[in-house]
């Protein structure tokens, strides 16, 4: 399996590390988003994360949460699908990022 962006090969770990690159740099997305220094956010990607987050913290699930183990399953599977649309938004984020600090 490629990888959209780079072309090189994924391995378990590759999509693991870069899943957890995401993770990190969705926080500063939210962040710049909302303080206004940031928007180049499509409303899709916006509905999507909003729609994860009431999802995840709603006590009513596909899968009751109190469940051992099988609760969270579906609340993984949300925030994977959310990741999975916000992947354009956060590359895009990622070479603003980039070209604001080079320009600093």
């Amino acid at each position: 399996m490629q990888s959209k962006m780079s072309g090189k090969p994924l391995n378990r770990y590759g999509v693991i590390s870069r899943l957890i690159q995401d993770v990190r740099l969705l926080i500063p997305l939210i962040k710049d988003y909302w303080t206004g220094r940031y928007r180049q956010v499509r409303p899709i990607s916006v509905a999507a994360f909003l729609f994860t987050v009431v999802y995840v913290l709603c006590p009513f699930d596909i899968i009751l949460d109190f469940i051992p183990g099988l609760g969270q399953i579906d609340d993984a599977v949300v925030l994977a699908l959310c990741l999975y649309l916000l992947e354009k938004d956060i590359q895009k984020y990622r070479e603003w990022r980039m070209q604001k600090s080079s320009s600093s």
